[in-house]
């Protein structure tokens, strides 16, 4: 019996992430009227992180009076709001590329964000047969903080993303 070791992809530099303002059809993002569509933008670096979590429910069954046994069940999963972190330059107006993100995801803002993992994220254009996931979301609030208290800290955003879908995992580009 052999024993596989699967390579791992590194995270870093292989997660490219648009923004888009609608998706028709979800199951399957169309190249050039959903993802390259005027509208979208390319927020991979914006992102500090895009690290989604959510925790399924588990108890256990309710009892019965022939077994002393009981059996673990799954309940519900629940999707928490998604805190992330983005650049932005003070300075320069909400139209400049900076600001893109800024403006796109103001409070209350219904968008899409469609993440595709494991290709170069700058080297690696969008195409037809890549695998994605995708995310639909109301943004809340915009922060304005900065990154951190030493001299490399940058100004950025720091915003909750809250889920209104199930995730949407696999989906090849139409």
């Amino acid at each position: 019996m052999s024993i596989i070791t699967p390579e791992a992809t590194p995270v870093q530099g292989n997660t490219k992430a648009q923004f888009v303002l609608a998706v028709p059809i979800i199951a399957t993002p169309d190249l050039s009227t959903d993802i390259n569509a005027g509208t979208s933008i390319d927020v991979s670096c914006f992102l500090r992180d895009f690290n989604p979590e959510m925790s399924s429910n588990s108890g256990n069954s309710p009892g019965r009076l022939c077994t002393t046994v009981q059996l673990p069940v799954e309940g519900n999963t629940q999707f928490s709001p998604i805190e992330v972190r983005y650049v932005y330059d003070p300075q320069a107006a909400t139209s400049t590329d900076d600001n893109k993100l800024r403006l796109a995801a103001v409070r209350g803002t219904e968008f899409f964000l469609v993440v595709r993992k494991g290709l170069d994220a700058t080297a690696t254009a969008w195409a037809a047969g890549q695998y994605v996931e995708t995310w639909k979301f109301r943004a809340g609030r915009q922060n304005y903080v900065r990154s951190g208290t030493d001299e490399f800290s940058e100004y950025e955003i720091s915003q909750q993303w809250f889920p209104l879908i199930e995730p949407v995992h696999g989906q090849i580009i139409a």
